[in-house]
């Protein structure tokens, strides 16, 4: 076989590459500073209007040419004058241009509306809290929603693994790149004694741990491990009798007089129907306490991240915080807010 390129090949391969080229789509930029040019009285006139220079408003229009074989504008005219060709394009690049900006307003408020499907994952206390409410409102955005509730580990893992869109968690998700971060609130934490172990001044959690045995949350969750390092930092030993990742569970040992708790006051909001016999205590000033965000993915969902921060923050403060303080009078506002 020849080796060779013979002249129809050559042709062939020209007229290919000519179609091509041909079936390319305009680039929009281009389109618009034709626009600019036709609407001017030269083309430096457009350079000025575009704040870009002369020589660069001419490179793009020999561009456009080259891309679509045709010369647009005739040149060393004033004002500035089109050919049958430009004419043709500038009737038309209007109406590309306007389908182009009505497509954007489009995007922006499916964005802003609402989207076809969000999967949503919040650790146990939170959905408890939030979650019926929540789900509600959001309703009122999406086409499809789904709640899933459970451990801060587990719902990193489903969010990590496209299972979930958003997580609302003590989670930050540090590290990881090309996330959306909202903080949304402290989470104090506290001390559930049973009515017995009550004194005339407010108990230290070093009499506590002298006195009475720990009812705590198990290792297996982020609250649980929270606790022991408050424990180490407090250097406090305790006496462990029983262990649970489950807030209902430990409040009924607290009530039964088998010990004293550790539990943050979201958790507290999970029980409150359960507090009869029991005695709520500050924890060290709150100044221990977990920090709850929202995390997604960036720019996947629009305005939705924030629309739920928002409406998170705007429960709390409204509904959810007054509930606390009942319970709890001495925990203040200023607990709850996280430092930006």
């Amino acid at each position: 076989m020849s080796q060779h390129i013979h002249l129809a090949d050559t042709v062939a391969l020209h007229d290919l590459l000519l179609s091509m080229n041909q079936d390319q789509l305009l680039d929009t930029s281009l389109l618009r500073l034709f626009v600019t040019i036709a609407e001017s009285n030269s083309l430096n006139d457009a350079a000025a209007r575009l704040g870009i220079t002369q020589p660069a408003i001419s490179q793009g229009l020999r561009q456009l040419e080259d891309r679509l074989g045709t010369q647009l504008v005739v040149r060393r005219t004033r004002p500035v004058k089109l050919t049958v060709a430009g004419t043709v394009l500038r009737q038309n690049a209007d109406a590309i241009l306007g389908e182009l900006r009505r497509l954007n307003a489009m995007v922006r408020d499916a964005a802003e509306k609402g989207l076809g499907r969000c999967r949503l994952g919040m650790v146990t206390s939170l959905s408890e809290v939030f979650g019926s409410q929540l789900f509600a409102k959001l309703q009122q955005r999406v086409e499809s929603l789904t709640m899933r509730s459970g451990l801060a580990n587990q719902l990193r893992h489903d969010f990590l693994n496209r299972e979930t869109d958003i997580v609302i968690s003590n989670d930050p998700f540090d590290g990881i790149e090309h996330l959306e971060r909202y903080p949304l609130l402290r989470d104090p934490m506290l001390i559930a004694i049973p009515k017995e172990l009550e004194m005339s001044t407010l108990p230290e959690p070093s009499v506590l741990a002298a006195s009475s045995p720990l009812i705590k949350y198990g290792r297996s969750s982020d609250i649980g491990i929270y606790t022991e390092v408050i424990l180490r930092r407090a250097n406090l030993e305790t006496k462990v009798k029983f262990e649970t990742d489950d807030t209902h569970t430990l409040m009924r040992f607290v009530q039964g007089g088998h010990g004293w708790g550790i539990l943050s006051a979201l958790c507290l909001l999970q029980v409150l129907h359960r507090l009869e016999g029991i005695v709520l205590l500050p924890l060290d000033n709150s100044r221990h306490f977990r920090s709850i965000h929202l995390i997604a993915r960036q720019g996947e969902m629009g305005s939705l991240p924030e629309s739920i921060s928002e409406m998170i923050q705007t429960m709390f403060y409204a509904e959810v915080y007054p509930q606390i303080t009942n319970v709890a009078p001495w925990i203040e506002k200023k607990s709850f807010m996280l430092t930006h």
